[in-house]
């Protein structure tokens, strides 16, 4: 049991079909200009350099996003979402945090007792998360070249 909540229970709050329409919508709102991405049969392993957002949800039931792609597939993900091309790295990290940020902002709305967010975290890793934190969501997906995977954890 962890913060008087079975892990069990806490799935139930994000599974992944939610997960992947929560990214759907985004793409759609953000994106819409270039084809979607195609979930993918089984989880991708990250590979190569990577670029991972994360967002911090606090509260009842703390937990995190993870929005992690090839670095790649970020430059490519940020030119269509500010419309520019060859942007530099720091324009690319704020796109990829915008994902993440508004990833979780919709998976807090499924979490009861959810607190606040936190301000998106950019690393060239996936976190390590502690023996507390349980993975309750999963959306891997081709794009491109490349690939995309929101994971939500949480305590």
């Amino acid at each position: 049991m962890t913060a008087g909540f079975e892990l069990e229970e806490l799935g139930h709050y994000v599974e992944d079909e939610a997960l992947l329409q929560i990214v759907m919508q985004m793409w759609d709102s953000f994106f819409s200009t270039v084809e979607p991405p195609y979930p993918a049969f089984e989880p991708i392993g990250a590979e190569g350099p990577v670029l991972c957002a994360s967002v911090s949800i606090s509260g009842a039931r703390p937990g995190l996003v993870t929005v992690t792609v090839p670095q790649a597939t970020a430059s490519a993900l940020a030119a269509v979402m500010l419309q520019e091309e060859a942007l530099p790295e720091d324009e690319v990290h704020d796109a990829l945090g915008e994902v993440a940020n508004i990833v979780a902002g919709n998976v807090k709305a499924l979490v009861p007792d959810a607190g606040s967010l936190g301000l998106p975290v950019l690393s060239t890793a996936t976190p390590r998360l502690g023996n507390g934190a349980a993975e309750v969501g999963r959306m891997d997906a081709v794009w491109r070249d490349g690939w995309l995977s929101v994971i939500v954890w949480l305590s």
